[in-house]
């Protein structure tokens, strides 16, 4: 989770800075100045973590308080997501983006955001943009896995229709980036602007606890999505246009044995 938090600090906020050098000795030492970086990008970024009560190990990260809000829950463990929806439906109206991870996903992209806000513009607001998640290893054949890969078209299929408007195509700095409806949703987090997270908030299935799809981990962060929007995630042919890295490996040595 330390990584988790702090990935988001370090590639989204606004405390990031470039070192300009004045004069370089031969020594190598010299005299310079600090000026912002990245201020096409940052954000200012609060992050909440929620807990089953205090059935936690929060006290014992080794990052800075001032990082994030501890948020004890009623929930029970494997539901903990549905206590995030409601967090994030109290905030309606302070942010532009509201979203939500599991704890054991990191994000390093800087134009994270920037990528997801292009998409929503070109796409319209009915849409969603969901990132891979990927697995890497390099004692493995492959060193780089992105394991959400698609089921049955069938397993989603009470909830949403990947046939309608499938794919979708536009150009990004010169290349043709693809995009695809997927029946498997997951990618352990979800991505929406202040308007959608709005649009689900008034939806009537908002807060119903619904665990249908997979279980009530994977249906926390997928499921309320795609009964309101059209999820998108990129082809496998650019699938690194969006990507996070999940930090617990699970799915790379076990994969690659069917290759």
């Amino acid at each position: 989770m330390e990584r988790v938090i702090g990935g988001l600090h370090v590639a989204l906020s606004s405390r990031q800075a470039f070192l300009l050098w004045l004069r370089q000795h031969v020594s190598g030492k010299g005299n310079g100045h600090v000026i912002n970086a990245n201020d096409a990008f940052r954000s200012a970024v609060d992050i909440v973590v929620c807990t089953t009560g205090e059935h936690h190990l929060i006290h014992g990260l080794r990052i800075p308080e001032s990082l994030y809000r501890h948020q004890p829950t009623g929930a029970e463990p494997m539901r903990l997501g549905f206590a995030c929806h409601e967090v994030l439906c109290k905030a309606i109206g302070n942010y532009d983006w509201y979203c939500y991870l599991e704890d054991d996903l990191l994000i390093t992209d800087p134009m994270f955001f920037s990528k997801m806000e292009w998409f929503v513009k070109e796409f319209g607001e009915e849409t969603t943009l969901s990132p891979h998640r990927f697995e890497r290893s390099l004692s493995e054949p492959a060193h780089k896995l992105y394991h959400d890969g698609s089921v049955r078209p069938d397993f989603t299929s009470t909830w949403q229709d990947v046939t309608d408007r499938q794919f979708l195509e536009a150009e990004v700095l010169g290349k043709t980036i693809h995009f695809e409806r997927w029946p498997n949703p997951h990618s352990g987090c979800f991505f929406l602007n202040a308007r959608q997270m709005e649009t689900w908030a008034s939806k009537p299935w908002f807060g119903d606890g619904d665990s249908g799809f997979a279980g009530p981990l994977e249906s926390a962060a997928s499921l309320g999505v795609i009964k309101t929007f059209r999820q998108y995630k990129p082809s496998p042919i650019n699938a690194g246009f969006l990507e996070l890295e999940h930090l617990h490996p699970r799915y790379l040595g076990e994969a690659l044995k069917f290759v």
